[in-house]
């Protein structure tokens, strides 16, 4: 029989009382375990992720603690929607991507976040999703620093 994947605290997480999304969203905090701040968007703010193993992977994270985009309102998800295609613009373009994946998830922590996760033809995980914590890569302050400063250009912020 399969493992459950529910956590003891699920219902705490659900609600938003135990949310380590809602958290981070409500921190002045630049900086995480899981990543840095890049952006604050109309609905998200959007994290790279510490882990480079895929050059360029990112968190956004909406603003608002929803588990399902049909829990926001029309004008809201429509602005959470407009976010995403900014980044995934301002990633592709700055990280010349040949693909960008983006994943809903939220089974380990239930609140509305994507994972964009750019692609390349010369991954390791043809014709499959790629696992961006596969390995660990980790950068530099400097290369954080640079690698924040190229997505914020693309993204017309520098």
């Amino acid at each position: 029989m399969a493992e459950n994947w529910k956590s003891a605290n699920w219902d705490e997480l659900v609600s938003g009382a135990s949310c380590p999304v809602c958290e981070v969203i409500q921190s002045a905090a630049q900086e995480d375990a899981h990543g840095f701040a890049v952006v604050d968007l109309k609905l998200s703010r959007l994290f790279l992720a510490k882990n480079q193993y895929v050059a360029g992977y990112c968190t956004l994270l909406c603003r608002q603690h929803v588990i399902e985009p049909y829990e926001l309102t029309s004008a809201d998800r429509v602005a959470f929607f407009d976010d995403l295609s900014l980044i995934g613009k301002g990633l592709q373009q700055a990280f010349k991507a040949d693909k960008l994946n983006y994943q809903i998830l939220g089974n380990m922590v239930p609140h509305l976040h994507v994972h964009v996760v750019p692609r390349y033809f010369t991954d390791d995980a043809p014709h499959r999703p790629i696992d961006p914590w596969h390995q660990q890569v980790y950068l530099s302050p400097t290369e954080y620093a640079e690698r924040i400063a190229l997505i914020q250009t693309h993204l017309g912020l520098g």
